[in-house]
């Protein structure tokens, strides 16, 4: 039997129902590794359809309200009802889905933010399918922050041994250098610093900054976004009281003295960032956006589209992702 804390409620979102967001919901309830309640927004008959098909013991308890998840959490997993498509198949993704998939996290940002839920954990989504409805969705992130109406805001990709930030988020490899900018850097800079203080409770946190090119420009000779662009941010952070060092070379920034030194890392671009943070732990790694006026986090993987019927997939970052989810939401 779990030992429940009540004085939180994570809500999940129910993630592309093609993909392996349902199947990972169901082994999180099922691990008891998870001790505050959580519920999922969800077709509740699909979720006891994909039970079936994993051939789990789990049962399910459709609710009224959020805090009905409190009384049922220990012995069944909480659905807050919601509608997808009759005909919906694990592998192939569900253009009609599109709506479903939006009301679900549009229903968990209301619930967050009229407090009937302490934090959000968002399951994988497909930003094609998205795409249908919702022209030029770049991602959760994104859209989250719109929608909170947050000019400041970051990924952060945390584990046990990193906190790595991109810069720049979901963009084509060719528009980041002209997206980088002395700005953006020391905006970003400042909501790591808040952010670490705050969510992490790090008493006077150091952040280590990486170049953009190789060698980080090597003084000019292979690009000049170091020194044109970068150092001068650097600058202007340390003269806001801000521990930042770098650019360094993106290629030895992630070395283990590094990681026992710095409590955060800002990439110049996706790859740079999110590539460190998975070699290090993919299992636990997850993806938080900081800035928001809520708490959400994410597992750091994808829809799994390839694997949805074979119900393999590991639950370990959705996991570690409502765990985190509480852990911030005590801090702050």
């Amino acid at each position: 039997m779990k030992k429940i804390n009540k004085k939180n409620l994570v809500v999940l979102t129910m993630g592309d129902p093609s993909g392996i967001g349902t199947e990972i919901t169901i082994k999180s309830w099922k691990s008891k590794k998870i001790k505050t309640p959580f519920f999922v927004i969800h077709d509740p008959s699909y979720v006891e359809k994909i039970i079936k098909k994993m051939g789990v013991k789990v049962k399910i308890k459709i609710i009224d309200h959020p805090k009905d998840a409190l009384k049922y959490f220990k012995n069944y997993l909480p659905v807050f009802a919601i509608k997808i498509d009759k005909k919906t198949k694990l592998g192939f993704p569900n253009k009609k889905n599109s709506r479903s998939i939006l009301e679900s996290i549009n229903k968990a940002v209301y619930f967050v933010k009229n407090g009937d839920a302490t934090s959000m954990v968002t399951n994988p989504i497909s930003k094609e399918i998205i795409n249908k409805i919702q022209k030029n969705f770049k991602g959760h992130t994104e859209y989250l922050a719109k929608k909170d109406k947050q000019k400041a805001f970051c990924m952060m990709m945390i584990n046990s041994k990193i906190k790595a930030v991109p810069l720049t988020t979901h963009l084509p490899l060719k528009k980041v250098s002209q997206n980088i900018s002395e700005k953006l850097i020391v905006e970003t800079s400042q909501l790591i610093h808040k952010t670490l203080k705050k969510d992490f409770k790090k008493g006077n946190p150091k952040i280590a900054i990486t170049g953009l090119n190789p060698h980080s420009g090597d003084k000019g000779v292979i690009g000049d976004e170091e020194k044109k662009i970068i150092i001068p941010a650097i600058k202007k952070c340390k003269k806001r009281k801000i521990r930042i060092n770098g650019p360094i070379s993106a290629d030895s920034a992630f070395i283990s003295s590094n990681l026992k030194t710095y409590d955060a890392f800002l990439c110049m671009y996706h790859d740079q960032a999110l590539i460190a943070a998975k070699v290090i732990d993919f299992e636990n790694t997850v993806n938080y956006t900081a800035g928001l006026s809520y708490v959400r986090t994410s597992p750091d993987h994808g829809t799994g589209f390839d694997i949805s019927k074979k119900f393999i997939a590991n639950e370990t970052s959705l996991i570690s992702a409502i765990n985190t989810s509480i852990l911030i939401s005590k801090n702050r």
